[in-house]
């Protein structure tokens, strides 16, 4: 998905524009939840994002979503990330 595609996606899911992150190389964060929905968009490196339900590996042009409340942990690949992502309340 390229960012365009991204960004229509976000307008038609009632998101927000997004904002770029980056994070540092071989970052891990603890496991955490956030009070809104999330969706990102890779735009260079990876990042894996684990849950309950498996673990999900995004590259550069993967797309990833988070629920409201989802309980989770992120790691960061060798060459940390920037990615798009937007928060919907």
């Amino acid at each position: 998905m390229n960012e365009q595609e991204f960004r229509q996606h976000l307008h038609a899911q009632g998101y927000p524009d997004p904002e770029v992150l980056e994070r540092e190389a071989n970052l891990t964060n603890e496991q955490h939840t956030h009070d809104f929905s999330a969706a990102a968009l890779v735009l260079a490196g990876e990042i894996s994002v684990i849950t309950e339900t498996g673990t999900t590996t995004c590259r550069t042009g993967d797309m990833f979503a988070l629920e409201n409340g989802t309980p989770h942990h992120e790691s960061y690949g060798p060459e940390g990330a920037r990615f798009l992502l937007s928060r919907k309340a």
